[in-house]
């Protein structure tokens, strides 16, 4: 008799978790979702079926207003997305599967005009991600594995501006001139932003209290679609902060008793580590539904001759894309723009699944590829020969 808990393991692999579109909803081609769904079997089991479905959902959530304090909760769920990859078709008998390996590819190509990954919390998701179902006898248990992936839209082209120094540089109430330079307006997950920080005071008499400085996400929903009749029109606005930093001795070089005609620059390099997970930080997004923007803020609080005490203000927006390439692409990711291949993408997750978590090198995945390329392709039994190379 059947054992009514299956050892079987099941997994989904994805060429990239992270999914570029490139341009916006109208002239993007879209971008391609590719993978392997395995199933490992140490017993002998029967299916009915074995499918891969592909999800994409949308959610608005809003409170409206009812009057006298009292608020109603709404909340709207679109499809974008669905598509289901059959491997196994259901039949009249059920499939007997003995133990072993199994390897099912899988791709689609994802229109351009898709709405980009988004978690906006209490307000607006779209959430994309991949559902393994091994439908199993009657009265078994059926085997369930799910996996989120990202859809990000990367800007077209890449114009000289965004990859210029970006600079501010002005006077203020001609008690001091200031600086403050970056080295580019673009930025992705995991970059450092350094900060340079000039500061030149005009008078002897100014004192620094502290130098703060924010990196603050700006997000503003509205209701779209039919949610739109509904919900009040007025934008909801959502912000967080990502980094935040205070410098209490910034300019305590102002404060020893100097000549008039001495030069005093204060300087200061200030880094900001982006964070490297999507969900903790979002690329810059603009559609029908949400705005999505970045800014660094600065903020020099100063005391005056007589006390009072004044802030000098400042803001830098930068973009967050989902990739910055300006130049050869480092060698990490230069294995991923070799031509895919289902079985030597295999090759390689046998690679990683046996011990050797690090990436292949250069010969060995052309040897692979040349492989693939001379068996035009190589049949799953085949594999272990690439594995072995």
């Amino acid at each position: 008799m059947e054992r009514l808990r299956s050892s079987a393991k099941v997994k989904i692999h994805v060429e990239s978790d992270n999914l570029i579109m490139y341009g916006s909803a109208v002239e993007s081609a879209g971008c391609v979702l590719r993978g392997v769904m395995s199933l490992k079997l140490q017993e002998p089991i029967k299916v009915k079926s074995i499918v891969l479905e592909l999800f994409g959902k949308m959610a608005v959530t809003w409170t409206e207003g009812l009057g006298n304090g009292h608020d109603r909760l709404f909340r709207e769920e679109k499809s974008v997305l669905n598509h289901t990859w059959t491997f196994l078709p259901k039949e009249a008998k059920l499939h007997l599967m003995n133990p072993g390996d199994y390897t099912y590819d899988f791709e689609l190509v994802l229109p351009g005009d898709l709405p980009e990954s988004t978690y906006v919390p209490n307000f607006y998701t779209v959430q994309y991600h991949l559902k393994a179902t091994i439908e199993r006898s009657t009265f078994m248990p059926n085997l369930n594995l799910r996996k989120i992936f990202h859809i990000s839209r990367q800007l077209l082209p890449l114009t000289p501006d965004f990859l210029e120094p970006v600079a501010i540089s002005n006077q203020w109430s001609n008690k001091l001139d200031y600086e403050i330079t970056l080295p580019s307006k673009i930025y992705t997950h995991g970059d450092q932003i350094p900060i340079t920080i000039r500061i030149t005071p005009l008078t002897n008499t100014l004192r620094v209290r502290h130098l703060s400085c924010t990196l603050k996400e700006y997000m503003i929903c509205r209701a779209a679609g039919s949610a739109a009749g509904i919900l009040n029109t007025r934008p909801r606005a959502h912000g967080r902060v990502l980094f935040s930093t205070r410098d209490d001795k910034f300019g305590r070089t102002n404060n020893a008793t100097s000549q008039a005609d001495n030069f005093i620059e204060w300087t200061k390099v200030q880094t900001i580590p982006l964070p490297t997970s999507v969900q903790d930080l979002q690329c810059d997004i603009q559609n029908e539904a949400i705005r999505i923007r970045h800014k660094i803020k600065f903020v020099l609080s100063l005391i005056n001759a007589d006390g009072h005490v004044s802030e000098l203000r400042a803001a830098l927006p930068i973009t967050i894309c989902a990739i910055n390439k300006t130049g050869l692409p480092a060698y990490e990711e230069a294995w991923r723009s070799l031509p895919y291949d289902p079985a030597a993408f295999l090759a390689l997750l046998y690679q990683s699944n046996n011990g050797n978590p690090t990436l292949p090198s250069y010969n060995s995945i052309v040897d692979n590829c040349s492989l693939v390329a001379a068996n035009n392709p190589p049949t799953y039994d085949e594999i272990p020969c690439l594995i072995s190379r």
